[in-house]
């Protein structure tokens, strides 16, 4: 092998060595980041927007799986499902994205989390009324993340004192 190839191949694999070291190491980690910031901003725009915000994260074939139910698959059904929660006004659903992961070169995505409701009126405001666990798929379009798949399960409630 000539020489000078040897010295061009050991400077491109360092220069590529010093750029995923610079990205924290791992190519999928600007990703990873941009998906958990996702998660966030879909709730942000949930409670900025109502259902209007929750539904601008939404795909157009996403399908929502109920706890102990069926599916409710696409757009228009997942508005139609989530309209009187997202909408009520005496309580308030909040999550926190914990973990993310993509696949296939970070087309698709998946972030797990916690979520909690609680409640805004009456001798019960500032209470929880419930909190658990939820699991949301995504796909990259456009530059930017989409819910395809979400679905959550409740905690069990904790003893009473």
């Amino acid at each position: 092998m000539n020489r000078s190839l040897v010295i061009l191949a050991v400077a491109a694999l360092a220069t590529g060595c010093a750029v995923a070291a610079t990205l924290g190491g791992s190519p999928d980690a600007a990703t990873e980041a941009s998906l958990m910031q996702a998660d966030r901003d879909f709730s942000v725009a949930t409670h900025a927007r109502g259902i209007d915000g929750w539904m601008s994260f939404y795909a157009p074939d996403a399908i929502r799986i109920q706890y102990r139910g069926n599916m409710v698959k696409g757009f228009d059904e997942i508005r139609k499902f989530d309209m009187a929660y997202i909408s009520d006004t005496t309580h308030v659903l909040n999550w926190e994205p914990t973990d993310a992961h993509v696949f296939r070169g970070g087309s698709i995505g998946s972030t797990t989390g916690r979520y909690w409701a609680m409640s805004r009126a009456g001798a019960d405001a500032g209470k929880e009324t419930g909190r658990g666990r939820y699991v949301t798929m995504w796909r990259r379009d456009g530059g930017r993340w989409l819910v395809i798949m979400d679905t959550g399960y409740p905690e069990p409630a904790a003893p009473a004192r």
